[in-house]
């Protein structure tokens, strides 16, 4: 087996961050774990994020409020579809945790309800100040249907025995106004090399377990009306590939190959868009799929160096794998953009990392 490069830093400068940071950072535990990462999202376990205080990160600029095809906002048009904009919000892990922060200061006077597979992180979640309300699946077995005018599902495939059911029983929350969100995966797309876009055909039924698990979820939501968005590899600063690659040390993989990102922030701000942008003539956006990428696909090799040249971590990573015939898949989404009025604030890793890995995430045991 050939060994196709190594990156190393042994010390590194880790820069200061606010007290809050800090002091959330203590409170909560972040890490990584799991296999190996993919080129593009699989669904699994989020960390809880270290503060919401920081909510400007969320925030965006002003290209969010207009799209460029003519979408817009439906909460910049008054209540366009929906006269409430309560919003129940099905895993709240990472992802989840973001969107109701940023929904929170976006309405402020609407009602946030987190649902979980068990109670092992309700502390944390009745902690911050993005929920009215947080519950097992079990405890709101009594809730009637259609009690919701936002639904997002994000929770993963791995906190449930039936996750097609439970994406059909978060559906029915939905009272058909706003909008409904399934966060998917690109792991859906039917291209293993090359150029990978919005309208690159997916996987059929029958090619994998996994993927017909995520693409017989889409259906469910998409036969609703609701919206799917498929996202890649998500990272912040103390969660990603890059952060398991430094905990391993030493990775069974091409340096080369390609990996495709996309920040937690962003995402969420993508999928804040998915759900309020309106049609041109006011009409909520219904069965339409986006893909979340940052655009910049980057190798193995050039995701550690620029973790490690960042001087933001310390550690060693040396990449072992055989040389391939190809890269990977390479994910754009221009037309996401386009339809959504949507860019991102961290345009690829290796800026995030040149620009110092600073996140709400962020703490002062960066390196551990």
């Amino acid at each position: 087996m050939a060994k196709t490069g190594s990156v190393s830093v042994l010390s590194g400068r880790r820069g200061s961050v606010p007290a809050l940071f800090r002091a959330a950072a203590t409170r909560l535990s972040v890490g990584s774990r799991g296999p190996p990462p993919r080129s593009d999202r699989g669904p699994g376990r989020c960390e809880p994020p270290t503060n919401f205080g920081a909510r400007s990160a969320l925030r965006g600029d002003a290209r969010l409020c207009r799209g460029r095809s003519g979408f817009r906002t439906m909460s910049s048009q008054g209540d366009a579809g929906s006269a409430s904009h309560d919003l129940l919000v099905v895993g709240p892990g990472v992802l989840g945790r973001l969107i109701a922060a940023r929904w929170r200061e976006e309405h402020p006077g609407s009602r946030i309800v987190g649902e979980t597979a068990s109670d092992l992180n309700h502390g944390d979640l009745k902690s911050l100040d993005c929920f009215d309300e947080v519950r097992t699946r079990d405890e709101a077995g009594g809730e009637p249907g259609g009690a919701y005018p936002y639904v997002v599902f994000s929770a993963p495939p791995s906190g449930s025995e039936n996750y097609e059911a439970e994406v059909e029983r978060a559906a029915e929350k939905w009272d058909g106004t706003g909008s409904l969100l399934f966060t998917g995966s690109a792991a859906v797309y039917d291209l293993d090399e090359g150029n990978c876009t919005e309208a690159t055909k997916v996987k059929a039924i029958g090619d994998s377990e996994r993927t017909d698990k995520l693409l017989s979820c889409e259906n469910v939501v998409l036969k609703r009306g609701g919206n799917v968005v498929r996202l890649v590899g998500l990272y912040h600063s103390r969660r990603g590939a890059h952060m398991y690659f430094l905990k391993i040390h030493t990775v069974p993989r091409w340096g080369q190959a390609c990996i495709n990102l996309i920040h937690y922030e962003d995402a969420a701000s993508l999928c804040y868009n998915a759900m309020t942008m309106a049609g041109s003539g006011g009409e909520p956006l219904r069965g339409r799929v986006f893909l979340g990428c940052d655009n910049n696909p980057i190798s193995f090799q050039k995701m550690m160096d620029a973790t490690l040249l960042s001087r933001e971590y310390t550690g060693h990573v040396t990449f072992t794998g055989e040389a391939q015939g190809s890269v990977g898949k390479l994910t754009t989404n221009d037309q996401t953009r386009e339809d959504l009025g949507w860019e991102p604030t961290f345009e690829s890793f290796e800026a995030f990392m040149k620009a110092g890995a600073k996140d709400t995430f962020c703490s002062t045991e960066q390196g551990e």
